[in-house]
């Protein structure tokens, strides 16, 4: 008995010492959890080209990996192009290719409907260039899974 209530005793003052009363200790919640770290892969192109190659479906491979091991994965395709051609032909290109890479995703296990399709065109260069230049670094698709 006396052990019980020394333990009792003990708790309130562990309680005390938080700042914290009996009465409002269990009713807390702890805080919620962060969210997962965001993970971020670029799979690059041939110059007006949207077919993988190896090293892209390897890339593809190890994406899909990330996403079907974290629960609720959201995953978001976004195509890019260089500058050479029109910018209406590069903004359908850039969806293209991240149509193409939206495509290898699913044969790799990943749900259609986990994955968000954009399509940058011109917009966003990895490598500032002029008008009208090629640049492999640009032509490139980015996956990013939350």
């Amino acid at each position: 008995m006396i052990k019980q209530l020394l333990a009792v005793v003990g708790i309130a003052f562990v309680l005390a010492a938080c700042g914290e009363s009996p009465q409002t200790a269990s009713l807390q919640q702890p805080p919620p959890a962060p969210p997962p770290p965001t993970k971020a892969w670029m799979v690059f192109f041939d110059t007006n080209s949207t077919a993988l190659s190896q090293q892209a479906n390897t890339t593809v491979s190890e994406a899909a990996g990330v996403a079907k091991s974290t629960p609720n994965s959201r995953l978001v395709v976004t195509g890019f192009t260089d500058t050479e051609g029109a910018v209406a032909y590069n903004k359908a290109l850039s969806v293209r290719r991240a149509n193409a890479v939206r495509d290898a995703l699913m044969r790799n296990g990943i749900s259609p409907a986990a994955i968000s399709v954009v399509g940058e065109g011109e917009q966003g260069l990895l490598v500032p260039t002029p008008d009208q230049t090629k640049n492999e670094n640009n032509r490139r698709v980015q996956i990013v899974v939350q």
